[in-house]
């Protein structure tokens, strides 16, 4: 594998953390012959620092690789950037769990330095399309997943679910999660889904409180076309990765089906899926190994 010659890196906004490791990544990268750009918001962190910055599409549509610092939902904002511009993501925890942005700070420089010298690997993540049939022609892609949620007023929400044109169920309940497999250690966990490794071609449907605990998480094939029908739905709200929001109201429909676009994802050749999951989840890992 190459190394990288123009890398892009984006810290969390609005965190003085990150401006000590964004300028130690900086100054390694710059001693391995890379380019390195910043966008706008992580440049405001690095007064007086000589870097090439420019707005967040533009400085990744021009690089090799973007480094993310900061958690998961940093990450997360990043990956719909980064899958339209086919740029793959590195990314350094800052934040809590870090099951995307798999790189502690305390290895970053060495991870880098193996990076650069062709010692990773990549892994390619589904992500999910959705629009509202009021605007059919925006979709808006999700690297975890889009969820349907109540609103102010606490009133549950019926909705009709069709999966491939074919009625499923009808649901009420406070919400349904809608998850590719990379978002199943996510919201649709916490809804009481199941753990789906990546590799996985399929999507997750959780639902949230369900009024009828007969209603259960169901997995279905990844080239599954879905719509949910809000059939009651005073206030209901779409979210996004929780960082885009999508306007529907009662009696509107959401289309969601698997993007023909990935988002690549880069780890250290080291990184081991369930190792992560033993981490990050507390479970005994030293049985039987």
């Amino acid at each position: 594998m190459n190394k990288f010659n123009r890398i892009c890196i984006v810290g969390k906004y609005k965190s003085a953390e990150v401006q000590r490791p964004v300028s130690q990544i900086i100054e390694f990268l710059r001693s391995e012959g890379a380019d390195c750009l910043v966008d706008d918001m992580t440049a405001q962190q690095l007064p007086g620092m000589n870097v090439e910055f420019g707005p967040i599409d533009d400085v990744v549509s021009r690089s090799d690789l973007v480094v993310v610092l900061g958690g998961d939902g940093t990450l997360l904002g990043l990956a719909r950037t980064a899958a339209m511009h086919d740029v793959p993501l590195l990314g350094i925890n800052l934040g809590r769990l870090g099951f995307l942005a798999d790189i502690s700070l305390n290895k970053m420089v060495a991870s880098l330095r193996a990076v650069q010298r062709g010692e990773y690997i990549t892994d390619d993540r589904a992500i999910l399309e959705a629009s509202a049939d009021s605007e059919p022609e925006n979709g808006i892609w999700a690297l975890n997943d889009v969820s349907i949620g109540k609103g102010q007023s606490g009133s549950l929400i019926q909705m009709k679910v069709t999966i491939d044109g074919e009625f499923a169920y009808n649901l009420r309940s406070d919400g349904l999660v809608v998850s590719t497999p990379t978002g199943s250690t996510a919201y649709a966990l916490s809804a009481g889904g199941p753990i789906i490794a990546p590799g996985v071609d399929c999507i997750l449907l959780a639902p949230v409180c369900p009024h009828s605990l007969s209603n259960r998480p169901i997995v279905i094939p990844g080239t599954s076309k879905i719509e949910i029908e809000l059939m009651e739905a005073i206030d209901a709200h779409v979210h996004i990765d929780s960082h885009t929001h999508l306007n529907i109201q009662q009696g509107g429909r959401l289309m969601i089906q698997v993007a023909a676009a990935k988002v690549r994802l880069v780890h250290s050749k080291e990184h081991d899926y369930f190792g992560t999951l033993r981490e990050k989840l507390h479970w005994a890992g030293t049985m039987g190994s």
